[in-house]
């Protein structure tokens, strides 16, 4: 029984998983940065579309 290459093959997994991991993330950080910009974006559009709304829904009230 050797150990050695036991060792040696758990190595090159865990150096591997590492280098998809890192990889991932150099892939991934950006867009994520992206996609944060853009929902903040989408956010404040939001939030000044239903304040406008709730403004302009004020000035008229609806009947019952």
């Amino acid at each position: 029984m050797s150990t050695s290459t036991n060792s040696g093959t758990t190595f090159w997994k865990v150096l591997g998983i590492i280098a998809v991991v890192l990889i991932a993330l150099a892939v991934i950080g950006p867009l994520l940065e992206g996609l944060f910009w853009i929902a903040l974006i989408g956010l404040a559009l939001y939030g000044g579309y239903m304040l406008f709304r709730s403004k302009t829904k004020d000035d008229h009230p609806t009947p019952l």
